[in-house]
């Protein structure tokens, strides 16, 4: 029978479930690491539709009990049990070895002396524990049985209850083989019990998902709002160019001390803007984040980057204003530090960009790859020792000249509460 189905699942993979809202398209994750918070979502998604096979078997009593074709225990037990001169087909179910091997008790049955449905119950006892197990027989009037299948599981489908579309199945009997139409009727009855059932886990899944996908969204407002603060789309910290016209403002001024400088300073410049694209590209990656779990380690590990830059470029702008006031131990303590983290060879940022233009599925991969190596830098560069306050007002100066947004005293703020915090995270994790 066809249904409209409204949610369709199409991942079984371990530690992450995703289902498809039909009507929307719209992709949503649930993943086995997910907090308490969202334990709830998991329960109604991971553990997927059980059919609560004691509410199917009375409803469809319920329906039945007064029709001709209708079979309680006591008609079962007769019939089956037979007779020498018995015309009915039912004691045929004495000689099936599905039916035998265990201690099956009748629930009920429906149809003729030749052909019918029965329902039954079975125990099993395993590792000393009882399982009960809601079985059905079809019987046909050529004589073949189907042995018993539990009734709430499909037919040859991984996982027991989805195929390959997604959608659940119910494990239907072929109706062209009965010829009653009074049982076939019965048997469709069947699969819309079924189907009701399912309807209403659907109906639970489908709020679910939705106020978990409003939920995402929200947050995702809120977090991205936050990095851009004037909503143009771009990442605030990389917005500004001050790197690049402090560099050409001074350029005589760095050639007069050492020629080869201006080439060093030029490689830090790549550098940072290689940086700033890369920023506003996990970034952008992040609007499509499908879960809330992820939307929470990739942002983290966003603003750890931006960190990683700010450090970067506080320490770029104080290398040119050093250098240019002949404060040169200043500039070599930065221009070694810089050069032991290879800043003046921008290789692996322009891999990490190239790999974002390209990412496929390993965008998980990366964020760790970019985590690792930004923590490498920030705990390089995290104690600003050389920062004093005639330096702090010497590059306040010299960015005031080239009409400079930053405020020196706010990026060290920025940069010094962001170190803490890391710090803290890392002693508490």
């Amino acid at each position: 029978m066809e249904f409209e189905y409204r949610i369709k699942k199409f991942s079984d993979d371990i530690q992450c479930q995703k289902f498809k809202i039909v009507e929307t398209g719209k992709v949503l994750e649930i993943n086995s690491y997910e907090t308490d918070e969202v334990k709830d979502i998991q329960s109604i998604i991971m553990d997927k539709f059980e059919l609560d096979e004691s509410k199917f078997l009375d409803e469809l009593i319920l329906k039945y009990k007064n029709h001709q074709l209708y079979l309680d225990t006591n008609k079962l037990k007769s019939l089956i049990k037979g007779g020498f001169f018995s015309k009915t087909n039912w004691s045929r179910f004495k000689k099936n070895h599905h039916f035998t091997k265990e201690n099956q008790k009748f629930i009920m049955g429906f149809g003729n002396e030749k052909e019918g449905v029965l329902f039954t119950k079975s125990e099993r006892i395993i590792d000393g524990r009882k399982y009960y197990n809601h079985n059905r027989y079809s019987m046909y009037e050529n004589g073949g049985i189907d042995n018993g299948f539990v009734i709430g599981y499909s037919g040859p489908i991984s996982n027991g209850r989805w195929n390959e579309e997604g959608k659940f199945r119910v494990n239907e009997i072929i109706t062209s083989k009965f010829k009653s139409n009074d049982i076939k009727s019965f048997i469709s009855e069947q699969f819309l019990l079924v189907m009701k059932q399912y309807r209403v886990w659907e109906d639970r899944v489908l709020v679910t998902l939705n106020e978990k996908e409003k939920n995402l969204s929200q947050n995702k407002s809120s977090v991205l709002s936050e990095l851009d603060k004037d909503g143009n789309g771009e990442v605030d910290v990389v917005e500004g160019n001050d790197f690049n016209l402090l560099l050409k403002k001074y350029q005589k001024s760095i050639v007069e001390v050492d020629r080869n400088y201006v080439q060093q300073f030029v490689k830090v410049s790549s550098y940072i803007k290689t940086k700033k694209g890369n920023i506003q590209s996990i970034f952008n990656f992040i609007k499509d984040i499908p879960n809330q779990e992820l939307l929470n380690e990739y942002i983290e590990i966003l603003k750890d980057d931006i960190h990683t830059y700010n450090l970067v470029l506080f320490n770029s702008l104080n290398m040119i204003v050093s250098l240019v006031e002949d404060d040169m131990i200043t500039f070599y303590e930065i221009h070694e530090m810089f050069d032991n983290l290879n800043m003046f060879d921008s290789k692996h940022e322009k891999d990490v960009s190239q790999k974002l233009t390209n990412i496929g599925d390993g965008l998980k991969d990366l964020m760790y790859e970019i985590r690792d190596v930004g923590d490498k830098i920030s705990d390089s560069i995290q104690e600003l020792i050389y920062v004093t306050e005639e330096s702090n007002r010497l590059l306040s100066s010299q960015l005031s000249e080239i009409d400079s947004t930053i405020k020196v005293g706010n990026l060290i703020s920025t940069i010094n509460t962001y170190q803490n915090y890391k710090t803290n995270r890392r002693l508490n994790s």
